[in-house]
């Protein structure tokens, strides 16, 4: 923020924001800061995009005792920035069963495993609506399934890029565990990072792959693979 400032309305409501929609781009996220500030302190100088991540650093060190977050997800695909709010302790697919039917639950549980297994983590609508065909018990339209999906994109879970679903910035923010846990062959890390890597660029003389942020920094100083040590030639 412009001067440093306690723990404040702003920062509740700021919050409580993020926590509303669940996920919102960087520009969103100011939208919603420059509003709230003027609410709270008319007349001042007001922030820049800059200070968001001071502000959400202040409201994590109050989340942590609730094992909530607010993830900061730079999502490859769109090139976006994004802050996703993350419940940490409870498991995501249980979260998920409080507001689906067990069939509803069932599709979400099916693309993720799709989408997870697939080898560039993206896959067509056509293959989305065909898992429908694999739920056990009571049984799910393709046209409620084309309804489910175009909710949960809404909701950052899986976006829509060049005719194919991808994982959306909130799966990338709160499904990480439990992605890398249930298919860690699939489920690559950044060498770099020591992070997952969902969307990123891949060395074309290794199976490694990185974040394409991380490989910019890293090529900056040196110009061969971080892990075969081939020189880089992939274009980043």
């Amino acid at each position: 923020m412009p001067t440093a400032m306690p723990y404040t309305d702003v920062h509740r409501a700021f919050a409580q924001a993020i926590a509303h929609h669940g996920t919102m781009s960087a520009k969103q996220a100011y939208k919603a800061l420059l509003a709230i500030y003027a609410k709270y302190h008319d007349g001042e100088e007001i922030p820049s995009e800059d200070d968001i991540p001071e502000v959400v650093a202040s409201i994590n060190g109050k989340l942590y005792r609730y094992d909530q977050k607010i993830c900061f997800v730079h999502y490859e695909p769109a090139d976006t920035d994004f802050y996703v709010f993350c419940n940490l302790v409870e498991s995501q697919i249980d979260r998920i069963q409080n507001y689906y039917s067990e069939s509803e639950t069932t599709l979400f549980r099916l693309v993720l495993r799709e989408m997870a297994t697939s080898e560039e983590h993206k896959l067509k609508p056509i293959m989305c609506l065909n898992l429908t065909g694999e739920i056990q018990g009571k049984q799910l339209s393709k046209v409620r399934a084309e309804q489910l999906l175009d909710q949960w994109e809404k909701m950052g879970y899986f976006v829509q890029l060049g005719g194919m679903w991808h994982f959306g910035p909130k799966v990338i923010g709160e499904f990480d565990r439990y992605l890398t846990t249930n298919y860690p062959e699939q489920m690559r890390m950044c060498k770099l990072c020591k992070e997952s890597v969902f969307y990123g660029v891949r060395c074309d003389k290794c199976p490694e792959s990185f974040h394409r942020d991380c490989m910019k920094k890293y090529l900056r100083r040196l110009t061969n693979c971080p892990g075969c040590k081939n020189l880089w030639s992939t274009p980043v």
